[in-house]
């Protein structure tokens, strides 16, 4: 049995002394952003997680900044991509997480073995768990008649209860199934009971049950739509003898996380699933049938906890296993059973990895979708209201041909490297020594964007460890840790990262929120730990997308990537300044940044804001939807810098969107319509109106989800019911947002809302500015502002002077 070598140990033994005397590190910051990073490749797939790195792109960094022989850092390790990064690129590393789930993932990630022994005993496990797992999954073939078939999938939907009458009603049904495979989506349910129409989040949940299932079929092995097959008599027997009667979840008492029953009831909505029940339940003289347990251990001890759970308690479920349907519960009872009865602790360990990398995937979390494929929503407990139950006889198959796969390209580059794992805290790196470290890559949590510790439990009830929460670094209500505790703990792993980093090396951090706020917690923090940071912030990008990136634009769609450095000397240099006004220096940053590259949806907006603020300015909080609307144009997703003309897609750009996506549109048809009107008036010039309209009915004809009105408005200059392009003069006054900007702070504090009372002479500026732009009301309004006491004389009478031609002005 080998021995495991302690972290101390292991840098004594890898790594290299610091040595002041003679220590020559000079490595510049890395400053290319990636936007090629995958989220598909053989290794990336191997297990699933919540937030996870490229290797590949991590391999980048580590090569920038360290050289052979030097050892990696990474206090958050996940599933380990840095430890695969640094065997990929000949590094040795130390990897740290307080997660055992994660451990158990980065252990696995970092200790490949060889596939075809790994196969081998794949191939005898299989021998043993298929005949107890294959008849919960046995099926008649619709296509050929083979009544050894198996089944692939079972589409089961939420039965609710209307609001109203308080019927039973299945989410697919009616003709919402057949709606759903065609493509289309539905906001109301319909009553057939009462007529009632109603949306999910208003209705009862119920239970769900079985609608549809897909065969897998050796004999005629049929593809696509043709596996599909509705229940019969056969399935429903063996639906109601594996899962039970159907039922309706009640709620008894006060506390939310106990007292939930499923009541028996009547029957299902499928009239054939409701005779099969009856028949059973006579055939057999009881008046419910029970669902079948278990043959084996199962985790049916450990509770949920935390906000993120809550969303389930309205379907009853308190505890992790009751997110698997039962036939796959019973299922993964059985194959961890044959798991846990392997000798060989390398393999078993091999095999839980692929047990657990399924977990998931075969739970009521998996969602059917009409185009095909699977899918559960990454950083969720989530449950959709039509789930793709899948088979874990058909799924664990999938999973091994992954393990192999990824393993295999582990496999062969294993002996250039060496990764310690360690359980231990970011916050107390006890077992490494100061000034040790020769570069560190982390991926810390993202404030309160996932709650880790109750989203791993659905792994960690099954290793029979779970996360100790105290230590979590996370924005957490039920852990009563606000903002400014997840500051201080942030602040504690920073410091202790740079303790433990040899003076001159780098410190990657890699981060992602919506709230600008937080980045300037980071911003603090990074300093007050002795970094400082270095270059620009840069960003990495993947084409794959999660759930909330695709839903929405406020979602941040890249990571960024933070360089901080720890100096030789004690001595820093702050770099960041205060802002003066914060709204000012985003509108400033919008403004050069969409001249440069007009056309930019809201998201590369934020990130561009970021990335510039984070080196320089001390980011405060800032609306950024707010500035847009009142600044900026949008035409369909894009923002726009106003006066800018608009141009067409080149033909490349647009056959690169459609490689990428099949629903993407090629012009938004605003933009469309824009561009018509645009080289409709450089041709023949100011136009009437009514000319323009004509036009825009007769010849481009082109639906808009607004007024035509006010995309002349927006986009053109309007004077005396005639339309035309804005000229070279005209386009430089529009394009003059902080003039813009100026003019709404002046409003601002003459209305009394201004947050910032402004100095005497800034009101002064402000008046003259007024006069310049033709703003002589605010400019005379501006003067009862003024106290001649605090300012100079000559500057009262410049203004007084000013302020008294602005009211000769308005009087005309």
């Amino acid at each position: 049995m080998e021995i495991e070598i302690t972290t101390e140990e292991f840098i004594e033994k890898y790594g290299k002394p610091y040595d002041p005397a003679n220590d020559d590190y000079n490595i510049p910051p890395f400053q290319e952003n990636i936007d090629n990073a995958s989220k598909s490749s053989k290794i990336y797939n191997m297990h699933m997680y919540w937030t996870k790195q490229d290797p590949l792109v991590v391999k980048r960094y580590i090569e920038h900044y360290t050289n052979q022989g030097d050892i990696v850092l990474d206090a958050f390790a996940g599933t380990g991509m840095t430890g695969v990064a640094a065997m990929l690129c000949g590094r040795s590393a130390i990897l740290c997480d307080i997660s055992p789930v994660c451990i158990h993932i980065a252990k696995n990630y970092t200790t490949p073995i060889d596939p075809y022994i790994l196969q081998k005993e794949y191939n005898e496990l299989y021998l043993k768990i298929e005949p107890e797992i294959a008849p919960l999954y046995r099926t008649t073939c619709h296509n050929c008649g083979n009544t050894n078939a198996q089944i692939a999938n079972t589409i089961l939907s939420d039965v609710l209860r209307c609001p109203r009458c308080g019927n039973e009603i299945s989410f697919a049904g009616g003709d919402r199934l057949e709606k759903m495979k065609r493509g289309e989506k539905f906001k109301n349910i319909h009553c057939d009971n009462c007529n009632y129409e109603f949306t999910k989040a208003k209705a009862e949940f119920v239970r769900y049950e079985p609608v549809e299932i897909r065969v897998n079929c050796e004999i005629c092995n049929t593809k696509g739509e043709k596996k599909a097959k509705s229940l019969t008599e056969e399935d429903w027997e063996l639906y109601i003898k594996i899962h039970g009667g159907p039922t309706k979840v009640i709620r008894e008492g006060d506390d939310i996380w106990s007292g939930y029953r499923f009541i028996p009831v009547e029957g299902f909505i499928d009239e054939l699933g409701t005779m099969v029940y009856k028949k059973l339940r006579k055939n057999t003289g009881n008046d419910f049938i029970p669902q079948q347990e278990p043959p084996y251990w199962y985790p049916d001890k450990i509770n949920f906890f935390g906000d993120e759970p809550r969303r389930n308690l309205k379907r009853g479920i308190t505890h992790p296993y009751q997110m698997f349907s039962q036939r796959n519960l019973i299922a993964l009872s059985i194959l961890w059973h044959y798991i846990q009865e392997i000798d060989d602790i390398k393999i078993k360990e091999k095999m839980k990895f692929v047990f657990s990398g399924l977990i998931f995937q075969v739970s009521i979390q998996s969602k059917w979708r009409y185009s095909g494929g699977t899918g559960i929503r990454v950083g969720t407990l989530y449950i959709p209201s039509m789930i793709n139950d899948l088979s874990t006889l058909c799924f664990i198959n999938g999973r091994i041909k992954s393990v192999l796969s990824g393993d295999n390209e582990i496999f062969i580059i294993r002996n250039k490297t060496l990764v310690k794992v360690d359980n231990n805290s970011a916050i107390n790196l006890k077992n490494i020594d100061d000034s040790s470290i020769d570069y560190a890559y982390y991926d810390p949590p993202y404030g309160s964007n996932i709650n880790y510790s109750e989203l791993n439990i659905m792994w960690e009830c099954w290793l029979g460890e779970t996360t100790n929460s105290n230590d979590e670094i996370i924005e957490s209500d039920y852990q009563n840790k606000p903002r400014h505790k997840y500051g201080e703990m942030m602040l504690d792993a920073f410091k202790e990262a740079n303790r433990v980093l040899k003076p001159g090396r780098w410190l990657t951090i890699v981060y992602s929120y919506s709230d600008p706020s937080m980045y300037s917690l980071i911003q603090r923090i990074a300093h007050e730990a002795g970094f400082l940071d270095s270059g620009e912030v840069i960003h990495v990008n993947s084409k794959r997308k999660t759930h909330s990136q695709i839903q929405s634009d406020i979602a941040q769609q890249r990571y960024l990537i933070i360089n901080l450095k720890k100096p030789k000397t004690e001595k820093k240099v702050d770099t960041i300044r205060e802002s003066e006004d914060i709204e000012f220096d985003v509108i400033n940053l919008i403004q050069e940044y969409l001249t440069k590259n007009p056309g930019m949806t809201r998201d590369y907006i934020y990130d561009q804001i970021i990335k510039r603020l984070f080196s320089s300015v001390k980011i405060e909080k800032f609306d950024l939807d707010k500035i847009l609307k009142l600044f900026f144009r949008k035409v369909g997703d894009e923002w726009y810098a106003p006066g800018t003309l608009l141009e067409r897609q080149k033909i490349e750009e647009i056959q690169t969107n459609l490689l990428e996506t099949k629903e993407k549109i090629l012009e938004h048809p605003e933009k469309e319509v824009i561009i018509q009107l645009q080289e409709f008036l450089n041709k023949h010039g100011e136009t009437p109106y009514s000319e323009i309209r004509e036009y825009f009915l007769r010849k481009i004809n082109i639906p808009l989800e607004r007024e035509l009105d006010d995309l002349l408005r927006e986009n053109f200059i309007i004077n005396e019911g005639r339309i035309k392009l804005p000229n070279h003069d005209e386009r430089q006054k529009m394009q003059n947002v902080l003039a813009h900007y100026t003019i709404v702070q002046i409003r601002h504090f003459l209305e009394g809302s201004l947050k910032k009372s402004p100095s005497q002479i800034k009101i002064c500026e402000w008046i003259e500015f007024c006069y310049a732009h033709n703003y002589f009301k605010e400019g005379w309004y501006l003067f009862n502002a003024v106290n001649k006491e605090e300012i100079s004389k000559d500057l009262f009478k410049k203004t007084e002077k000013i302020a008294e031609i602005c009211n000769l002005k308005i009087e005309k």
